[in-house]
């Protein structure tokens, strides 16, 4: 017999169908059943007070945001003390979940605060900031008369949090996190940053004041620890002193410069304040000492009882094995069969990293004149497209910007392309109409950065102890490893979806696309399944400089050819790779074993002169689709 809660989420799901036109699908069930387990599991976290998180990680496009809209309907109708805080990612998805929890469960009984809902800021600031009118405005202590409440993830983690997490005079029963956030804030400076910062305030102040003081301190400090120590480990404790007084950064006249608009006023102000609370370490450029970094990290999430995740990539992300909070609740999975995938090897100049040929004119430039040419090559006049590329390249002009919405895409020789970066895009609509998306480059996250990430999900102070696992080159050492691919996967997936993929059908089908990568061969290979199950995977082999070699050419050539067979001299012609001595340890390779079992090759030795072994493929070349 259903329960009050089960039949009002039943209405809600009908009521939110009704409205935009549309039957219910078997697999909309499943994602609706996914978030009903979830709601109810928390409802029993919040009443035993139990701080931990149902993770609900249904697919991109699958509706999973929208049903939980509807069980916060339901939850508010059938109980009598209920109350909900939404956290979403941008202020336009404030705007627009606005919109919908109000049209279903009514205006008096939701509120939104962001920058752009604040009833003190004209709707036309609003407008020419924003590009929207807000529907509603309100003061930010409206929050606490309302039973949902909607703001963002920055406001929660800033000091204007209570605001939002308590209702009339308790705390807020359940919480909704829409995607996941920054868990961990890293603040990752250097003497020369917080030197600069000093002497900017002091120019437009007076230097007599006590924050340019205590900067200077701050700085004094710093430089005699990266002077003074003796160690030459990657990862080093910051000393505490009596030199300088670190509590001052915790203090409300440091918060008003943590919360600047001014990046290297916040981060130096929020390094001080985690240095003062044994949130920071050293960590050195090279094995020589020859400089340094301070990183200092801050939970930014605050974990109460009663909170549910929402984000597709939940479990992928490596965090889970990190921490021991996430619950996951069962998910139904789509099938990426109608996705094809070809991986390209990028062109770039040998031995030289990304990051370095963006910073130089010389190197971008044609790495730029690459990528636009590969977007034409793989595509057809009148396809909608959507690149992704690294920052740098159109914060210095070498790729045209100001083209992120179809509405104003670049014309391509008769193709729609719109242009992104890498860190933004995540959990937006606005390309779903692409048919075909390019992802040039990975995500990545310095190593330093990702060692402050793991200590502070554990709220781990920086000791000579807790740095001990991360003072070892293995990447696996300490979760880092985890969280590198599962940052690098996370990335690649969210953007991946952000086309026609996310258009799932009735079945769990996504919608047909073709997606082309740059990013780790061996990586793509190693999680596609967990990424991307049922989607087909081809190589482009490259004679470019730095191309595939050894293991990683052989699995190229399994996942790029349609050969039923090759012998090992052909396949020696092709890759450069010689069977001859080696095949037992290129067999044994990971990414070759898996190469052959994705593409149903098989391996039979030679057996005497003239004879030699040869790949066979055992299961039909799958059609192009």
């Amino acid at each position: 017999m259903p329960t009050k809660l089960e039949t009002a989420y039943e209405a809600a799901i009908q009521q939110q169908a009704a409205s935009r036109h549309r039957a219910i699908t078997k697999f909309d069930r499943e994602v609706a059943r996914s978030i009903l387990t979830a709601g109810l599991l928390a409802i029993h976290d919040s009443s035993a007070n139990v701080a931990q998180y149902r993770v609900v990680a249904a697919p991109t496009g699958s509706g999973k945001s929208s049903y939980a809209l509807a069980f916060i309907k339901a939850y508010i109708q059938t109980v009598s003390d209920a109350s909900v805080l939404f956290l979403v990612e941008t202020i336009q998805q404030a705007e627009a979940t606005y919109r919908e929890m109000s049209a279903l469960l009514g205006a008096e009984a939701v509120a939104v605060w962001t920058s752009a809902h604040d009833r003190r800021v004209p709707a036309e600031t609003t407008h020419r900031d924003h590009g929207f009118t807000p529907t509603r405005s309100f003061f930010v202590d409206d929050l606490a008369s309302y039973p949902v409440a909607i703001v963002t993830h920055n406001f929660y983690a800033g000091r204007g949090r209570a605001k939002a997490t308590i209702h009339k005079d308790g705390s807020r029963k359940l919480t909704f996190v829409d995607e996941r956030p920054a868990d961990v804030g890293i603040f990752d400076v250097d003497t020369g940053l917080i030197k600069t910062v000093r002497d900017r305030l002091a120019e437009m102040h007076s230097s007599n004041l006590e924050h340019v003081a205590k900067l200077t301190s701050l700085h004094d400090h710093l430089e005699a620890v990266w002077r003074s120590t003796s160690s030459r480990q990657a990862f080093d404790e910051i000393p505490a002193t009596t030199d300088i007084d670190l509590s001052w950064f915790m203090s409300d006249q440091a918060g008003n410069y943590i919360v600047s608009s001014d990046e290297s006023i916040r981060l130096a102000f929020s390094f001080g304040r985690a240095l003062a609370k044994g949130f920071a370490f050293l960590s050195r450029y090279d094995d020589h000492g020859n400089g340094a970094r301070f990183i200092g990290y801050e939970m930014n999430m605050p974990l109460r009882p009663g909170t549910i995740l929402l984000d597709a990539t939940a479990d992928i992300d490596g965090v889970s094995i990190v921490v021991t909070n996430r619950k996951p609740v069962p998910v139904p999975q789509v099938d990426y069969s109608n996705l094809t995938i070809t991986h390209i090897p990028p062109q770039l100049p040998k031995k030289k990293t990304l990051a370095q040929i963006i910073s130089h004119s010389r190197d971008a430039r044609p790495y730029a004149q690459w990528i636009m040419e590969t977007v034409k090559q793989n595509t057809k006049p009148g396809e909608k497209i959507l690149v992704v590329a690294h920052k740098g390249l159109f914060n210095h002009a070498y790729l045209p910007d100001g083209h992120s919405r179809f509405e104003n895409a670049l014309d391509l020789d008769g193709r729609q392309v719109c242009l992104s970066h890498w860190g933004t895009g995540i959990g937006s609509n606005r390309w779903r109409e692409a048919t075909v998306v390019f992802l040039f480059g990975d995500y990545h996250v310095p190593k330093r950065a990702m060692v402050g990430t793991s200590l502070g999900l554990r709220e781990q102070r920086a000791t000579s102890v807790t740095l001990a696992p991360f003072q070892s080159p293995n990447p696996r050492a300490g979760g880092l490893k985890a969280l590198r691919d599962g940052n690098l996967c996370r990335h690649t997936k969210q953007l991946a979806m952000r086309g026609n993929a996310r258009n799932i059908d009735e079945n769990g089908v996504c919608g047909h696309q073709r997606l082309y990568l740059t990013c780790e061969f061996e990586r793509l290979i190693a999680y596609k399944d967990q990424m991307f199950p049922g989607a087909t995977i081809t190589s482009r082999p490259s004679t470019a400089e730095g191309a595939f070699a050894g293991a990683k050419a052989l699995a190229s050539f399994f996942y790029g050819s349609d050969v039923s067979e090759v012998t090992t001299a052909e396949l020696e012609q092709r890759t450069g790779v010689s069977l001859r001595k080696n095949v037992a340890r290129y067999l044994k390779a990971p990414i070759v074993q898996k190469a052959m079992e994705d593409n149903g090759f098989r391996f039979q030795p030679g057996c005497g002169r003239g004879r030699p072994g040869r790949f066979t493929r055992t299961t039909p070349l799958k059609a192009a689709a």
